[in-house]
This record gives structure tokens, sequence and C-alpha cells, in this order.
């Protein structure tokens, strides 16, 4: 079962969505505030739900692999630790689930890891109130990189 989770995670990695989201100071974001937790980044209040934009397979871009029922994906961080993939707005298939992986979700000591359900390890490369980018490694050597959205 935890293959198939990944296999599903890798596919939605694979399948994101493309948007353009540039901030009105010439596209770069403002410094998070110190003051404002990780966590609280992650997952906001009590809960953060996020779209993936960018995916790169060894710096490959393979978003024009993605099919438009997956484009609403969203993954949602919660702040009792807890996560969840759901379907968004539209599903692939109507028999399905709305909400396909639920797991855990804690950063290593550092907080520069994001872990999920105590074996996954993704690499936060950026993690502002707008942006969360990851990299991963998986098991045949390819280095995903992934950027998420707030949805």
């Amino acid at each position: 079962m935890k293959l198939v989770r990944l296999w599903i995670f890798l596919a939605m990695t694979v399948f994101g969505l493309s948007q353009c989201n540039l901030s009105k100071n010439g596209g770069e974001e403002p410094a998070p505030d110190p003051n404002v937790s990780k966590t609280e980044l992650l997952a906001g209040k009590s809960s953060k739900a996020w779209v993936l934009t960018a995916s790169k397979i060894n710096g490959s871009d393979v978003l024009g692999q993605s099919i438009p029922c997956v484009r609403d994906n969203n993954m949602v961080f919660k702040t009792d630790k807890n996560y969840e993939w759901n379907e968004g707005a539209t599903k692939c298939r109507t028999q399905d689930d709305q909400v396909f992986e639920k797991g855990t979700w804690a950063f290593n000591t550092a907080e520069t890891e994001l872990v999920l359900n105590n074996e996954t390890n993704y690499k936060i490369l950026k993690l502002t109130e707008n942006t969360l980018q990851v990299s991963y490694t998986n098991v045949f050597g390819e280095t995903l990189e992934m950027t998420f959205k707030p949805n």
C-alpha cells in the first residue's frame, strides 16, 4: 500500500497545474516574516490547501503531460500534523473518493525537510506564504522538484 501511495504522489507531480502568479514587486516574493513559524507557513492557522504549479524530473519540465482532471487536486496540510490529497472540484472518475490519500507530516529537526508518513523526506527548497517548493530523489535516482501555490 505504501508503494501505491508513492506512485500516486509521483503521478501527481507529473500531472500538475501550470499557473503564473507573480507578485507586484517584479516577481519576487518578500522574505518570510521571522515571527511566522514554518508550520504556519505550511498549514496556515488550522489548514492550508496547496495546488501543484510546477513539476520537474531531473530538471526537465513535465507539466506538458498534465491532464485536466488532476489540475485542481489539492494537498491540504493541517496544523494537527495530518495531510490529505484530494480531488479538488473535478474528478477523473465520478466514483473516485474525494480524498485519495491521508497521512501525517512533520519537519525534520532543522526544519529543512518535510517528512510524510515518517517515511518520505522532501528537501524544502522554498517555503513562504505563497510558495512551497520541495525536491525528492526517488528509488530510480530521478530528482523530482515540485512547486505548489496556495489554492
